[in-house]
């Protein structure tokens, strides 16, 4: 739920009016200082408020004092000196000569992580594996984890407050935590020793450039742009005219919503069956050929569009004439399927996003059915690039052609034709919806993360990109850089660790899809992370082909905390291998890893190597091992091959790994142009 108010339930004492307006009697305290607070170790501790104008300000800690002076507005801020971990503590603060005071209790000193993103972070514990278990066997109750969720606003103006409320981890209170990031935690509390804090700023289907702030995406090559074709129309009357009286804003999504209506006013026209693409005798020799179930955004059409979708099926002469059931799992967002000629159904217009994932099931009449070849056509729209990609999305056991006798698979190869082009015109406007819509540029950032700013972290959890990947996987890397360089300069500390989540498997597992945007956004995000100076912890062996929020989320969590406590101690960090360098000789590709003195080692027969010619067509790569960081790959149909790719898919079938058991990067590598 988005809040256009500070929710009930914030603790009477925090920051929620003017210092102007305060009497001598109260003293408020940003809401991130709360009980059960945990304050980063081993770094100055800033703590803030509001008092009356022009008084002394003392604060007592963990047997340290300190005093701050309120300026002509009441504000006043201070910084407690480094301490070691440990409590329960109380923090005392009291405005000077006989002011009023403020205690807080159960204040611990140990290891604070934000962790932010979109749904894959956003996920509650409750909706996990393993939730059941973990609160049977009481460990919950146990856990060294403190927790403050920011709630979820979309003003068009920075937030001085975050309104949230610190609670300690039990059976109770833990199920509504962000999974991932209790995870995270609990797993470096346990290899550290000391409470964990976790503050979560999250929300579903958002895109990096919400979570940045405007002087943040100012150094975008592209983005600076649009903030500054933004800045005045957000303040439009307009934008509030067609509201209802008492109404503040625009609700999330509404404005979305009347923007698709506004581009797309109605269903574009069915081109398609004009021209005969229904029809069984229709020749669809020259169309390209795809795998399905997937987004025809892997056959190269990076934008929303209509597409039709065409299969022969051969049928026995025992099936002429009787009634067929035919099942295409989901299809985004819209469809109009055919048999033979004839329509059998349709689902959605298109435009409409309810859709998306519901499977389509449709009666086939018997009269329809012939013996011998039959074809399936399936006009599928997706007319603005929002939720998925386009295309029938499955799941892969949802396709098949059900028959009196039998189950026809329908996956794999169908022949595709683009009808319409609509390009990318849900990506382009809805970072520009404005008040009250958070997926509006810089809304996260000015509501969620500015009210955090500067309270002490040790680093950055962030898991996001499903969303950039819908049509902004290529200039992610720039994005993902100009974040990580706002936060950390927002923050001004010396040092603000970020652990990036890479994008999970999730569809179709492949051993290669060349044009594969979640594959282009993990190379985005390691590439970021490279240049930054980050941690990215690769994940793709890890999902689900029919869940975009795996539901295991235990062994990617494990792998961040082991890689956040080694940063911690200053200990060698365990690292994914690393592709080097690759040399060749005839047919076999040498490609060389740094291991971090460790060796290579498949887990099962090796697989997610791809190789081609200069013709451009992939072939499924043998590879063996030649010694610790060093491999070989090759096709015997291959003289002389001039590209390889790596886990470059959606979902790859990759299993090479270091002895550390952390899965290899990603990559992919190309000697000459292979293709265009």
């Amino acid at each position: 739920m988005l809040h256009t108010q500070p929710p009930d339930g914030t603790e009477s004492g925090t920051w929620n009016s003017d210092a102007k307006d305060l009497p001598e009697t109260q003293l408020l305290l940003n809401s991130l200082f709360q009980d059960h607070a945990v304050f980063q170790r081993g770094a100055s501790i800033p703590v803030w408020g509001k008092a009356a104008p022009n008084r002394r300000i003392h604060c007592l800690f963990g047997g340290v004092s300190t005093v701050a002076v309120s300026n002509a507005e009441g504000r006043f801020f201070l910084r407690l000196p480094p301490l070691e971990a440990g409590g329960p503590f109380e923090l005392k603060i009291r405005q000077l000569p006989d002011g009023p005071e403020r205690i807080l209790h159960d204040v611990w000193i140990g290891e604070v992580y934000l962790a932010s993103g979109q749904s894959n972070m956003e996920l509650p514990l409750n909706a996990l594996r393993e939730y059941a278990e973990m609160c049977a066997s009481g460990e919950l109750d146990r856990a060294s984890v403190h927790y403050f969720k920011v709630p979820k606003t979309a003003y068009p103006v920075q937030a001085e407050d975050a309104h949230g409320v610190w609670q300690a981890a039990s059976a109770e209170s833990a199920g509504g935590f962000s999974g991932m990031a209790f995870l995270f935690a609990r797993g470096l509390a346990e290899r550290t020793g000391c409470k964990v804090g976790i503050i979560e700023a999250s929300l579903g289907g958002t895109g990096a450039e919400c979570w940045i702030s405007r002087e943040g995406l100012m150094k975008n090559s592209v983005w600076s742009r649009r903030v500054e074709a933004f800045d005045c129309k957000k303040y439009d009357p307009a934008m509030y005219e067609h509201l209802p009286a008492g109404k503040l804003m625009p609700a999330p999504d509404e404005q979305i919503m009347q923007g698709i209506r506004t581009l797309f006013p109605a269903p574009l026209p069915n081109e398609g069956v004009k021209a005969g693409f229904a029809e069984p005798d229709y020749d669809d020799a020259d169309w390209e050929s795809m795998e399905l179930p997937d987004s025809w955004t892997l056959a190269g059409y990076r934008h929303a569009g209509v597409f039709w979708f065409r299969r022969g099926v051969e049928l026995p002469q025992e099936c002429r004439g009787r009634e067929l059931t035919l099942s295409l799992g989901a299809v985004d967002k819209g469809d109009i399927t055919y048999f033979n000629g004839v329509e059998i159904g349709r689902t959605g217009d298109g435009i409409d996003l309810a859709p998306t994932f519901q499977p389509r099931v449709y009666r086939i009449p018997g009269e329809l059915v012939r013996a011998g070849r039959n074809v399936i056509a399936v006009r599928a729209a997706s007319q603005v690039s929002i939720v998925m990609d386009g295309g029938l999305i499955g799941p892969a056991e949802q396709m098949f052609l059900k028959t009196p006798e039998k189950q026809i698979p329908l996956t794999g190869s169908w022949k595709l034709r683009q009808e319409h082009d609509c390009g990318n015109a849900g990506s382009d406007f809805i970072p520009q919806c404005g008040p009250g819509e958070p997926h509006t540029m810089h809304t996260l950032f000015d509501n969620m993360i500015h009210p955090l700013i500067p309270y002490a972290l040790r680093g950055v959890l962030w898991y996001q990109g499903e969303c950039n990947a819908i049509s902004g996987a290529e200039g992610y890397q720039e994005l993902l850089e100009n974040l990580i360089d706002d936060w950390r300069g927002h923050w001004g500390q010396r040092r603000l660790d970020f652990l990036i989540i890479q994008l999970p498997g999730y569809q179709r597992r492949r051993t290669v899809s060349i044009h594969s945007q979640w594959a282009l956004l993990r190379e985005a995000q390691y590439l970021a992370g490279c240049s930054r100076d980050a941690e990215v912890i690769v994940s793709y062996d890890t999902g689900d082909e029919n869940d975009l929020h795996p539901r295991d989320k235990h062994p990617v969590a494990l792998r961040a905390a082991e890689r956040a406590a080694a940063l911690i101690s200053g200990r060698e960090v365990p690292r994914s291998p690393v592709f080097s360098l690759v040399t060749f000789s005839g047919n076999v590709l040498r490609i060389r890893f740094e291991t971090w003195g460790g060796r290579l080692m498949f887990h099962g027969e090796p697989s997610g190597f791809a190789i081609c010619g200069a013709d451009g067509v992939f072939y499924p790569a043998e590879a063996r091992i030649i010694s610790d960081n060093e491999l070989e790959v090759f096709h015997p149909d291959l003289p002389e091959p001039t590209a390889v790719y790596y886990a470059w898919s959606n979902f790859p079938t990759g299993n090479l790994y270091g002895d550390s058991g952390l899965p290899a990067v990603p990559f992919r590598w190309v000697r000459q142009p292979a293709f265009a």
